[in-house]
């Protein structure tokens, strides 16, 4: 069997077919993941977030644009 990453998703747990819908499959160090099209979709979404040029507006919760000169 070994360490190979497998049609089921790492976070989820659900099954996904690479070939037909997408996904990411790979390893952390030695430790193989995957990751269904809609995880990987919400990782990425999140990564913006957290690295995006934007700020929280505290009233409403909505994006606004960030300003890189302050």
């Amino acid at each position: 069997m070994g360490l190979e990453p497998d049609d089921k998703c790492s976070i989820c747990t659900c099954e996904f077919d690479m070939e037909s819908e997408g996904g990411v499959q790979g390893y952390i160090g030695i430790i193989p993941f995957s990751l269904c099209p809609m995880c990987y979709s919400g990782l990425m979404d999140m990564y913006e977030q957290l690295n995006g040029d934007f700020e929280y507006d505290n009233e409403d919760g909505q994006e606004i644009s960030g300003d890189d000169e302050n």
